[in-house]
């Protein structure tokens, strides 16, 4: 049987407890664009997408939010664009950055996917939709 005392010390462990739970996702790690683009996990990276006209550049991040050294890595970026999909290979730029041109400039907030292939041939997918 539950006496006084014990209640009185086990609720509010409870309610910690389901407080915290609750309160996870809102405390799990989201990275803040650097280049005006959006970001999403693909791998063991972060990859922020950045669309300026027909220029396409993807951008490595580890989860430690530190640039990766693009040099050695490669990508392609398959978008969506008018309900066809648009291939753009991308080539290791300065930094961390891979850039691509498309064969013409590209909406905001294209849809589609980047993949990653690392210098190991290792490969990662970020799905932007």
């Amino acid at each position: 049987m539950l006496t006084k005392r014990t209640l009185l010390t086990t609720i509010p462990a409870v309610l910690a407890g389901a407080a915290l739970v609750a309160t996870g996702p809102a405390l799990a790690h989201n990275p803040q664009p650097r280049h005006g683009g959006r970001i999403v996990i693909a791998g063991n990276f972060h990859v922020e997408l950045v669309i300026k006209g027909a220029t396409v550049s993807a951008y490595l991040l580890g989860h430690d939010d530190k640039p990766r050294d693009a040099a050695g890595h490669q990508g392609l970026a398959i978008l969506v664009v008018d309900g066809k999909s648009q291939r753009v290979p991308l080539a290791a730029a300065e930094g961390n950055r891979l850039d691509g041109t498309a064969p013409a400039p590209l909406p905001d907030g294209v849809k589609g996917v980047v993949q990653i292939t690392t210098p190991t041939g290792a490969t990662a997918q970020a799905k932007f939709n």
